[in-house]
């Protein structure tokens, strides 16, 4: 019993010096198991970034082969819109011309010389009027076309800049996500291993009541086989002396109680 009560004792105070031992192996289990989800969390946000990317390519290259297409459609609609007012010019001088003629046919011989040059004159002011329409024209479609080009430009950009905020938005959510998991977690595991303290505490206090209980009934049990003992030891000395006449019987007795009143007393202080 000795040995049982030591052991235990042992065992309380090297847990009162090393609080915290018995959770070493499950906090470093923990930690592995946290640096395992965050690798594997890294290797998720770097696949996904890398499909983000693979569609963000794909998306450029639909938008180049859309604007080259649309590039296309607008030069040939441009050179059909040129055709189609050089025709139109073309028979508007044709009908000028038959005019002209008509006008010269029906002129006098004398007057058909002025109105040769009249004509000739007005024909030229005509053509240098009609080149500069064309080149104004042409000079109004190339800046459509710029304009248009610049746009597209544009257009590409803002569709470029919206895809990577989003990107960067949701890695940044995600983040935020597992940072607050992974405090929960943390908190989470505070307050079991405070209560596993608390329980500990609770059970060491046990032990100690428990141990000083023991002591206790060991004093008890002492004190009574030493009193048993000494009752034996009067019941020997009775057995074996002759009794005391009849006038001291009582006085040998009161003096034997007193003896072991009294050694129990002394015993006790």
């Amino acid at each position: 019993m000795t040995s049982s009560v030591g052991a235990a004792s042992a065992e309380a105070y090297a847990a009162r010096a090393n609080p915290r031992g018995m959770f070493t192996g499950s906090h470093m289990y923990n930690v592995k198991n946290a640096r395992q989800r965050s690798e594997n969390d890294v290797k998720l946000l770097q696949n996904r970034l890398e499909r983000l990317r693979q569609e963000e390519r794909k998306a450029l290259k639909k938008i180049e082969e859309t604007r080259r297409r649309a590039d296309q459609i607008i030069q040939l609609k441009t050179r059909n819109q040129e055709v189609q007012v050089r025709k139109a010019q073309e028979e508007e001088y044709k009908e000028r011309q038959q005019e002209r003629a008509r006008e010269r046919l029906q002129s006098s011989k004398a007057g058909m010389s002025d109105a040769i040059r009249s004509n000739a004159n007005a024909l030229a002011a005509q053509k240098k009027q009609e080149a500069a329409i064309l080149r104004e024209q042409r000079v109004m479609i190339e800046e459509h076309l710029r304009q248009q080009h610049d746009q597209t430009i544009e257009r590409n950009k803002q569709i470029s800049s919206m895809i990577k905020d989003h990107a960067a938005e949701v890695q940044r959510q995600r983040m935020q996500q597992r940072m607050q998991h992974e405090e929960t977690l943390q908190a989470e595991m505070e307050n079991r291993m405070l209560e596993e303290e608390q329980r500990r505490n609770a059970a060491n206090c046990v032990v100690s009541n428990l141990e000083q209980e023991e002591e206790d009934a060991i004093e008890r049990l002492r004190r009574t086989q030493e009193a048993q003992r000494r009752a034996y030891e009067e019941l020997e000395r009775a057995l074996i002396n002759p009794p005391p006449p009849l006038d001291q019987r009582d006085a040998a007795l009161g003096g034997i109680l007193d003896s072991g009143l009294a050694d129990e007393c002394s015993e006790d202080d």
